[in-house]
């Protein structure tokens, strides 16, 4: 999955699709891994679209052993940005801890794994999906191999399909407040 290949007004679908037809063990890492891209894409957005500082500042940020680097810090700084909301940085951090359970150890983990459970659990990601959902959204594509998932895979899935939205539309709107930016149209500030 590169980004280039990728339509972005399509990405949602594409990254359920893909995890849809993944082992537990895969599902949360793709999804893990899709949730950190467009956290570096949003934080991008946000910095100045200057070259320059791009190429001599921003990118280096990003390489490895730069300050955002990992998935941990990315989130931090979208959240401390005024990027995404509370519930968003709280389920995005409960995601970083299980793909760390599910990267780092060499036993297979599940969505029936308990310590995976109990974080599936407290995801409000779902709560928001849930709420914004029209009947046709999930129809049959939202089955897995075996026509069957989990409660907690399902809860997973649905919480990283409503954060990459959550992320796009804060990335459309960070870009859409560079453009306004540079035509010197001034934007009122977002109330805290």
């Amino acid at each position: 999955m590169t980004k280039k290949s990728q339509d972005k007004t399509n990405r949602q679908k594409v990254i359920i699709d893909e995890i849809l037809h993944e082992s537990d063990r895969g599902c949360i890492l793709v999804g893990a891994s899709a949730l950190e891209e467009l956290l570096e894409e949003l934080l991008k957005s946000a910095f100045s679209s200057n070259a320059h500082i791009i190429k001599y500042a921003i990118q280096p940020l990003f390489k490895a052993m730069g300050a955002l680097s990992s998935f941990s810090a990315k989130a931090k700084l979208a959240y401390s940005l005024g990027l995404i909301e509370k519930w968003c940085f709280s389920d995005l951090e409960k995601i970083r801890k299980i793909r760390n359970a599910a990267a780092h150890e060499y036993f297979s983990k599940s969505f029936e794994s308990p310590e995976i459970t109990k974080i599936t659990q407290t995801l409000k990601g779902i709560d928001h999906a849930v709420k914004s959902m029209n009947d046709k959204l999930f129809d049959s594509s939202i089955k897995q191999k075996d026509n069957e998932m989990s409660v907690e895979r399902a809860r997973f899935i649905l919480t990283v399909y409503y954060i990459v939205g959550t992320l796009e539309r804060s990335h459309k709107e960070c870009r859409e407040s560079q453009i306004l930016q540079h035509m010197g149209v001034s934007q009122p500030k977002k109330p805290a």
